[in-house]
Protein backbone atom coordinates (compact mmCIF):
# COMPACT_ATOMS: atom_id res chain seq x y z
CA UNK A 1 0.00 0.00 0.00
CA UNK A 2 1.06 3.50 -0.68
CA UNK A 3 2.38 5.91 1.53
CA UNK A 4 1.53 9.52 1.11
CA UNK A 5 3.05 12.88 3.00
CA UNK A 6 1.25 16.23 2.21
CA UNK A 7 2.11 19.17 3.75
CA UNK A 8 1.94 23.15 3.19
CA UNK A 9 5.04 24.61 4.54
CA UNK A 10 5.58 28.34 6.04
CA UNK A 11 7.79 29.93 3.32
CA UNK A 12 10.45 31.10 5.52
CA UNK A 13 14.20 29.63 5.75
CA UNK A 14 12.98 27.00 8.37
CA UNK A 15 11.24 25.15 5.30
CA UNK A 16 13.37 22.76 4.07
CA UNK A 17 14.57 21.46 7.39
CA UNK A 18 10.86 20.94 7.82
CA UNK A 19 10.66 19.24 4.66
CA UNK A 20 13.71 17.07 5.72
CA UNK A 21 12.36 16.02 8.46
CA UNK A 22 9.12 14.92 6.04
CA UNK A 23 11.29 12.96 3.98
CA UNK A 24 12.63 11.03 6.84
CA UNK A 25 9.08 9.98 8.03
CA UNK A 26 9.00 7.48 4.43
CA UNK A 27 9.69 4.03 4.53
CA UNK A 28 11.30 4.07 2.05
CA UNK A 29 14.73 1.80 1.49
CA UNK A 30 18.05 4.52 2.84
CA UNK A 31 19.32 5.20 -0.51
CA UNK A 32 15.95 6.45 -1.89
CA UNK A 33 15.53 8.30 0.84
CA UNK A 34 18.65 10.04 1.06
CA UNK A 35 18.05 10.92 -2.86
CA UNK A 36 14.86 12.35 -1.74
CA UNK A 37 15.58 14.17 1.21
CA UNK A 38 18.10 15.71 -1.16
CA UNK A 39 16.05 16.74 -3.97
CA UNK A 40 13.55 17.97 -1.43
CA UNK A 41 15.57 20.16 -0.14
CA UNK A 42 16.95 21.71 -2.87
CA UNK A 43 13.35 22.38 -4.79
CA UNK A 44 12.41 23.86 -1.17
CA UNK A 45 14.86 25.85 -1.11
CA UNK A 46 14.24 27.39 -4.65
CA UNK A 47 10.80 27.52 -3.70
CA UNK A 48 12.01 30.12 -1.11
CA UNK A 49 14.68 31.93 -2.37
CA UNK A 50 13.24 32.55 -5.90
CA UNK A 51 9.23 32.69 -5.03
CA UNK A 52 8.39 36.96 -5.06
CA UNK A 53 7.90 38.24 -1.85
CA UNK A 54 4.25 39.36 -2.89
CA UNK A 55 3.46 35.73 -3.47
CA UNK A 56 1.67 33.67 -0.72
CA UNK A 57 4.37 32.27 1.85
CA UNK A 58 3.60 28.95 1.50
CA UNK A 59 5.31 25.78 -0.15
CA UNK A 60 3.26 22.80 -0.57
CA UNK A 61 4.77 19.43 -0.85
CA UNK A 62 3.48 16.34 -1.79
CA UNK A 63 5.49 12.79 -1.14
CA UNK A 64 4.53 9.45 -2.40
CA UNK A 65 5.81 6.19 -1.16
CA UNK A 66 5.47 3.49 -2.77
CA UNK A 67 7.58 -0.28 -3.05
CA UNK A 68 9.77 0.73 -5.40
CA UNK A 69 9.90 4.24 -5.70
CA UNK A 70 8.72 7.80 -4.14
CA UNK A 71 7.68 9.94 -6.23
CA UNK A 72 6.67 13.81 -5.23
CA UNK A 73 6.59 17.60 -6.34
CA UNK A 74 6.93 20.85 -4.49
CA UNK A 75 4.70 23.54 -5.51
CA UNK A 76 4.61 27.46 -4.52
CA UNK A 77 2.88 30.61 -6.11
CA UNK A 78 5.60 32.06 -8.15
CA UNK A 79 5.19 32.41 -11.90
CA UNK A 80 8.26 29.14 -12.79
CA UNK A 81 11.61 29.26 -14.37
CA UNK A 82 13.02 27.91 -17.56
CA UNK A 83 16.03 25.48 -16.79
CA UNK A 84 18.26 24.66 -19.26
CA UNK A 85 21.30 21.90 -18.64
CA UNK A 86 24.48 24.62 -19.09
CA UNK A 87 28.25 24.02 -17.48
CA UNK A 88 27.73 25.62 -13.64
CA UNK A 89 29.60 28.95 -13.05
CA UNK A 90 32.17 27.91 -10.48
CA UNK A 91 32.79 31.04 -9.59
CA UNK A 92 29.36 32.45 -7.94
CA UNK A 93 27.47 30.62 -5.18
CA UNK A 94 24.51 28.76 -5.68
CA UNK A 95 22.87 27.88 -8.97
CA UNK A 96 23.21 24.11 -8.83
CA UNK A 97 20.39 22.90 -7.24
CA UNK A 98 18.80 21.52 -10.17
CA UNK A 99 21.70 19.93 -11.86
CA UNK A 100 21.49 17.89 -8.33
CA UNK A 101 17.93 17.36 -9.28
CA UNK A 102 18.65 16.18 -12.53
CA UNK A 103 21.23 13.88 -11.47
CA UNK A 104 19.52 12.46 -8.31
CA UNK A 105 16.03 11.84 -9.90
CA UNK A 106 15.08 9.00 -12.51
CA UNK A 107 12.74 11.62 -14.12
CA UNK A 108 11.98 15.16 -13.23
CA UNK A 109 9.85 17.84 -14.70
CA UNK A 110 7.83 21.12 -14.29
CA UNK A 111 4.35 21.79 -14.52
CA UNK A 112 2.29 25.11 -14.27
CA UNK A 113 -1.17 25.97 -13.78
CA UNK A 114 -1.43 28.99 -11.92
CA UNK A 115 1.24 27.75 -9.13
CA UNK A 116 4.56 26.07 -10.06
CA UNK A 117 5.40 22.31 -9.53
CA UNK A 118 8.52 20.26 -9.73
CA UNK A 119 7.70 16.81 -9.77
CA UNK A 120 9.91 14.04 -9.52
CA UNK A 121 10.68 10.46 -9.12
CA UNK A 122 13.07 7.93 -7.42
CA UNK A 123 13.81 4.06 -7.93
CA UNK A 124 14.65 1.93 -5.61
CA UNK A 125 18.34 1.23 -6.92
CA UNK A 126 17.10 -3.10 -6.42
CA UNK A 127 14.11 -2.58 -8.04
Amino acid sequence: MAEEVVDTLERTAKAPAQARELVRSLSAGESTRRKVELIVSELVTNSVIHTETASPDWVLLRLRCEQSRVSGEVCDPGEGFDWQHNEPDLSEPGGLGLMVVDQLAGKWGVRRNGETCVWFECVEPDA
